[in-house]
């Protein structure tokens, strides 16, 4: 009997090892040290930039443009504000995030 258990405890643990949570870095929540000591973007991770009629995800629609003029952008219409994303301007609608027009190197 003791033969049976121990082999399939063995096999137990070595499936719970294959099961791991992957490092940090592979989640997207930070940089693995090497590159983060270098501030470089991991292979595969390039820079995203929207185009017009897309969504801007919610998390970048905070970095509002109050200074659009300093910029050579337009007035902002009603019901839409220009927001920045790195080095990108885009205005976007208030309410659904649609980007309306994208102006690449803005702040160059």
């Amino acid at each position: 009997m003791l033969k049976v258990i121990l082999p399939a405890a063995a096999a137990l643990a070595f499936v719970g090892a294959i099961h791991a949570d992957p490092p940090g870095h592979a989640k997207g929540d930070n940089l693995p040290p090497g590159l983060a000591k270098q501030n470089k973007v991991p292979p595969g991770h390039a820079k995203k930039m929207w185009k017009r009629g897309e969504a801007l995800p919610l998390r970048y629609r905070d970095g509002r443009i109050s200074d659009w003029e300093r910029y050579d952008l337009r007035r902002a219409p009603d019901g839409y504000r220009w927001v920045r994303v790195d080095n990108e301007a885009y205005l976007i609608d208030v309410t659904s995030g649609i980007i309306t027009e994208a102006v690449i190197s803005a702040f160059n």
